[in-house]
């Protein structure tokens, strides 16, 4: 006959075992879970090299010695700026199309607006 404490042993036993291979199961999907992050990390650490590697290159003196010196730029002026109502009829028409989503009536210079299908 079996004795209780043999029983109370296998049961123990077995609660044992599945609970190891719940916990193995656990560690290996960390396991995977780790090594996916560690290729991003890698992924991420080439690309930061070749961005480190792309500026060295653009702002090494020797390229920036042959660019052209910025002397045509200057600010803007007043009178650079334009209103939207001293543009073209034809400008107007067309913008007018545009936003409407309707094509420009084809007499040029009348501004005037026809129905007709979005392009």
């Amino acid at each position: 006959m079996i004795r209780r404490t043999t029983i109370v042993l296998l049961v123990l036993l077995s609660g044992l075992t599945g609970a190891l291979f719940l916990v193995k199961h656990q560690v290996q999907t960390l396991e995977k879970q780790v090594a996916a992050v560690e290729a991003d990390v890698r992924s991420y650490r080439n690309n930061i090299r070749i961005l480190q590697a792309e500026w060295t290159l653009l702002t090494s003196p020797q390229r920036l010695g042959r660019m052209p010196p910025p002397g045509g730029l200057a600010p803007l002026s007043g009178d650079q700026f334009k209103r939207f109502a001293d543009l073209p009829d034809t400008f107007l028409a067309q913008y007018a199309a545009t936003d409407e989503g309707r094509a420009p009536d084809s007499t040029p210079g009348r501004g005037a607006v026809k129905a007709g299908r979005p392009r």
